[in-house]
């Protein structure tokens, strides 16, 4: 166990929770003085890493470090992290055991919003670097610690500019590690043990808006078909008829490496590629499971008229798409046509969002993140898999194939639940794991 101070990196997060930069898709409206704020504040609070590591800020509140090390003949790594936020509902605030802005450490917690997602990465790693320079360490080859500002509203000012200078300046990483995958328990029913899921790959998401027109008129006199009838039954179809379910490389290798501890079902899992066309309809049942097995299409949104007796000529449904590696957003779109043929409707795309590459296991860098997890978490099973959500790590494949997302934390169903919701927060223990795993990383870095 490392003699690093738990105690001041517990103030530390404390601290960071306390400077609310909550991101906004509209950057008109963020608060950046608060960013600014945050800045000054790791300066401040880490004075090894700021006069060992070169700081770096792009796009005016992006901080990228560079820790030189000893030998450029290795490829840097780069470590991942975000400390933009997503804003506590005010119509939620009552629901909050504590301030979400508080930073109260209180029954070995410290709460608030980013505890979890994601000032709580940001701080172990500075932690972790602070740490190893008080000791006199000097790392092998370069490590990078890169920390996006607005991952929340999609990363695109702040990890995208960053992969982009590092493109321009023809780097190139031997793996890059950012939140993502934790350590799990009762996510399967079954499974006898936790899982430590390290993601990776990222289903694409993409945002599209559909539109059925009809004729208007007085309610009192509808026609047979109303734009609104229209519009329930293209919903109604897409739902009663998702995409083809699909095994990917990801899922197949969680599936059967975690098939010794299912007790009935291990053969099945074991055997999950030649007989998934059999057992995918049951494996669907499970919301959690169909996500990792086909593209979703997720209605989110209605708009429609204006008047309650006035029938409209023009409705529109939002619908959220997470496209599955191997599939894409025109297959989706595609889909969506087939399964109403016969319809007329119109789809228009707000963004688009391809599912990421697949990176490998058989490298050396997944080798080492995995032997760091059975140390500090010996009686979980890593195994990779595939992330339903995105990360500002995505933004980085221009310059690196071996992208890993992977937070060093025990997280129950209540933990879960917390993010971006009520009652974020992080046990001591979870922090103190977090450190330990950054401080195991960067050592093992200097080996090769």
């Amino acid at each position: 166990m490392r003699d690093f101070n738990l105690d001041n990196a517990i103030k530390h997060l404390s601290d960071a929770v306390k400077i609310e930069t909550v991101s906004n898709i509209d950057y008109e409206k963020v608060e950046w003085y608060k960013f600014d704020d945050f800045l000054a504040f790791l300066e401040k609070e880490y004075p090894n890493v700021h006069k060992v590591c070169k700081r770096e800020i792009v796009n005016k509140y992006a901080p990228v470090y560079k820790w030189e090390g000893k030998n450029n003949n290795y490829k840097p790594v780069l470590f991942l992290g975000h400390y933009d936020v997503v804003p506590a509902d005010r119509s939620s605030e009552t629901l909050w055991k504590e301030d979400p802005f508080s930073g109260v450490i209180k029954d070995g917690c410290i709460w608030g919003r980013g505890t979890l997602d994601d000032k709580n990465q940001v701080i172990a790693i500075m932690e972790a670097a602070e740490y190893l320079i008080s000791k006199g360490f000097v790392p092998e080859r370069d490590i990078y610690f890169a920390f996006g500002f607005d991952e929340e509203v999609g990363g695109q000012r702040g990890a995208k500019k960053i992969s982009d200078l590092f493109q321009e300046r023809k780097l190139q990483f031997d793996f890059v590690i950012d939140e993502g995958g934790c350590v799990i328990k009762d996510v399967i029913d079954g499974l006898t043990c936790p899982l430590a899921v390290i993601g990776i790959a990222e289903k694409g998401s993409t945002n599209i808006k559909i539109t059925a027109k009809g004729r208007s008129g007085h309610s009192s006199m509808p026609p047979k078909n109303t734009s609104s009838a229209i519009l329930a039954k293209i919903i109604s179809n897409t739902e009663n008829n998702p995409m083809p379910a699909k095994l990917t490389l990801p899922v197949q290798v969680l599936f059967e490496k975690i098939a010794p501890y299912m007790g009935s079902k291990k053969i099945i899992l074991k055997n999950i590629k030649t007989l998934f066309p059999l057992v995918n309809i049951i494996i669907a049942k499970s919301p959690t499971l169909n996500s990792l097995i086909r593209t979703t299409i997720t209605f989110t949104k209605l708009s429609g008229g204006q008047a309650l007796n006035v029938i409209p000529q023009e409705v529109s449904a939002y619908a959220n798409m997470r496209i599955l590696p191997g599939d894409t957003v025109d297959d989706a779109v595609e889909h969506i046509r087939k399964v109403n043929k016969g319809i007329d409707f119109n789809i228009e795309l707000l963004n688009k969002e391809e599912a990421s590459p697949v990176s490998p296991i058989d490298s050396e860098a997944y080798r080492i993140i995995t032997s760091i997890i059975n140390n500090i978490f010996p009686e979980a099973i890593a195994v990779p898999y595939l992330m339903a959500g995105g990360t500002d790590s995505r933004k980085f494949y221009n310059v690196c194939n071996n992208i890993y997302r992977f937070s060093p934390v025990i997280l129950t169903n209540e933990d879960k639940g917390s993010i971006h919701s009520v009652n974020e927060k992080i046990t001591v223990e979870n922090l103190k794991n977090m450190i330990e795993f950054f401080v195991e990383l960067i050592e093992a870095c200097n080996s090769k």
